[in-house]
């Protein structure tokens, strides 16, 4: 893993809304925090280049968007797909309910006794992840 994306896995994990991870989404987490690695390090790489490392000059002489462009144009977009799947915008949060406790479920008392969650997506109980 790239040093950033070592760094955006803990602000994930640290920021995440409470009790949303459990150890499952761990792949999902790395794939996601990999492909912020590689865009930052793309939109660095432009960035220092300026205007010059958005056009390239073909062969043929005329001026074509780089094809970096292209490459965080989809880093981008797969980023946004793991923040909704993950309920990391504040769209994909609005549907997902609130931990509601059941005063007579007995299966919540024991849960909370042991760490457990409601995982609010999925509506099974969990352990969460601890960064």
């Amino acid at each position: 893993m790239f040093d950033i994306a070592k760094e955006d896995w803990t602000y994930a994990v640290e920021n995440a809304p409470s009790g949303l991870l459990s150890a499952l989404d761990a792949p999902v987490l790395k794939r996601r925090a990999n492909c912020t690695g590689l865009y930052c390090q793309l939109l660095s790489k432009i960035t220092r280049a300026g205007v010059a490392g958005m056009i390239v000059k073909m062969p043929s002489g005329i001026l074509r968007r780089s094809p970096l462009m292209g490459v965080i144009r989809d880093l981008a977009q797969e980023m946004k797909g793991y923040e909704f799947e993950m309920g990391f915008t504040p769209a994909s949060r609005s549907p997902v309910p609130q931990e509601a406790v059941d005063k007579n479920d007995l299966w919540a008392e024991i849960a909370g006794r042991l760490g457990l969650r409601l995982c609010p997506i999925r509506g099974d109980h969990h352990q969460s992840i601890k960064a």
